[in-house]
């Protein structure tokens, strides 16, 4: 009977060891969903919609961007991210600045941690960059 009881404990391990392994397999992947510049915003991104009201492709960088001509919108790769941003939603905890040229040049607007809106005049169809200034 000693052997049974072995067996019984080594089955017990090894479930054990699955469940874990399955559970570190569910939260690795939880963790890649949120990924900057993938097309999907989520929290703590700053979001550049190509249409008014939040629609259509997203541009969702955690980081300043310098030269937004060096993007495009992954979900419709053939349009550029520069020039092309009718809305935007701040998801971040942070402020962003926004420029109507490059590396911080032309007009500059900001969005405040979470505000979401359709871009003014100024700033529709003319972001080329955007910075947080923390550091990223």
């Amino acid at each position: 009977m000693g052997g049974g009881v072995k067996l019984k404990k080594s089955a017990a391990v090894a479930v054990t060891l699955v469940a874990a392994l399955g559970m570190t397999m569910l939260s690795a992947g939880s963790a890649s969903a949120a990924t900057s510049g993938d097309g999907y915003l989520a929290s703590g991104e700053m979001g550049f919609f190509y249409l008014k009201g939040q629609g259509g492709p997203v541009f969702d960088p955690d980081i300043n961007i310098p030269n937004f001509s060096l993007f495009v919108y992954t979900r419709q790769p053939q349009t550029s991210v520069n020039d092309n941003t009718l809305s935007y939603w701040n998801r971040s905890s942070r402020t962003w600045y926004v420029y109507t040229d490059s590396f911080r040049g032309g007009v500059r607007g900001s969005i405040p941690a979470g505000h979401k809106g359709d871009a003014s005049a100024n700033f529709a169809n003319k972001i080329s960059s955007a910075y947080n200034f923390n550091g990223t």
